[in-house]
């Protein structure tokens, strides 16, 4: 699957960024050079496309390059992920954890794949990167993360084998604690194998009625996600960042051939996937205006005029007629309605998305 297919949780970037800031890094620069806006990981249920997310995690490498934290704060990650918590700390059993672990794993993000191996008392897990040349920092990530779950589980657990394919990342070492000893590096994949003679143990403190809320919610989240991962939203995201870099340098009737360029389609392609889902170009496209319109109104000061710019109209007046036709009501009014509720957000600019 393309890249552009999968995608992120929108709470991780969060988490990557506001790691950023405690290193040091310039917050407004990293968002312009991903091609993201904080407009789009403010909601909770936010994805970033996976293409965006390898760009990503070239600074997340340099964060941990800096120190990583130690195995009390790995899963500190969790907070983040309510509704993947809830399924994970809180299952009848260590086994039953694990599988929950990578049956919801998609709450974070489906880039990569996890691949999980039951044999006797031991549960292997192999990390694939979806790319070339990926480093192995999202896979140590995750085995620091199961590990730190299992021993909820069990705290004799043992970590019989860990290691990753670089060849050098001194994450690994300051991750040593999570495993319970060291990390081997340029192994020909990335596998960790843990070892537990409490796999169907029940665990003391599990919460029946409970798991049922969590389980619940994780399922809600997780449908909403696979939603999202129709091709209409990566028609509507491609077009979004269309419009951002040039809308007004390029007519409505050139804009099909670029999305297609871009996502290395044929029209009739396009138009057949599309059509899959019951959708349009044209229907896509509209949406994908009105949603662009409504975000910069909502979260910016940007001048009407230059909103009709960015979402692709030749006149202020088409771009009125437009968004009152749409949206039931002028732009004006839209706009003191929704600016008093939204949370401060910076000024997104003409060119903040060149990845």
């Amino acid at each position: 699957m393309d890249l552009r297919q999968k995608s992120v949780s929108g709470r991780l970037y969060r988490l990557m960024l506001d790691a950023a800031e405690r290193q040091g890094l310039d917050r407004a620069k990293i968002i312009r050079n991903i091609g993201i806006d904080e407009a789009d990981i403010a909601a909770s249920d936010a994805r970033v496309s996976g293409d965006k997310h390898v760009v990503m995690l070239k600074l997340a490498e340099t964060c941990m390059s800096r120190g990583a934290p130690p195995e009390g704060d790995v899963l500190l990650y969790l907070l983040a992920f309510p509704e993947l918590a809830g399924v994970v700390c809180n299952s009848p059993t260590l086994r039953d954890a694990l599988r929950k672990y990578v049956a919801y794993r998609d709450l974070i993000g489906n880039v990569d794949w996890l691949v999980m191996h039951e044999q006797g008392d031991e549960v292997a897990f192999e990390y694939v990167l979806e790319g070339d040349g990926r480093s192995a920092s999202s896979a140590l990530g995750n085995f620091a993360l199961l590990a730190s779950v299992a021993r909820l589980y069990d705290a004799r657990l043992r970590v019989r084998e860990a290691g990753i394919t670089d060849a050098r990342m001194g994450a690994a070492l300051a991750l040593g604690d999570a495993f319970g000893g060291r990390v081997q590096l340029d192994q020909t994949r990335n596998r960790m194998v843990l070892q537990s003679s409490a796999l169907d143990r029940a665990f003391e403190v599990y919460n029946a009625p409970l798991s049922k809320i969590h389980l619940h919610a994780a399922h809600d989240m997780l449908q909403r996600i696979r939603e999202q991962g129709q091709f209409s939203p990566t028609v509507k995201r491609c077009l979004r960042d269309v419009l951002r870099e040039h809308a007004d340098a390029i007519e409505s009737k050139s804009l099909q051939a670029l999305v297609c360029e871009r996502l290395a389609l044929t029209r009739w392609t396009l138009q057949r996937k599309l059509a899959a889902e019951r959708k349009t170009f044209s229907e896509v496209l509209t949406q994908t205006r009105i949603d662009e319109a409504r975000t910069l109104l909502a979260h910016t000061p940007m001048p009407i005029s230059e909103i009709s710019e960015r979402v692709g109209f030749a006149s202020t007046t088409a771009f009125t007629r437009f968004f009152t036709r749409a949206c039931g009501a002028p732009h004006a009014r839209y706009r003191g309605r929704h600016r008093g509720a939204a949370l401060p957000m910076a000024r997104i600019d003409g060119d903040s998305d060149g990845a």
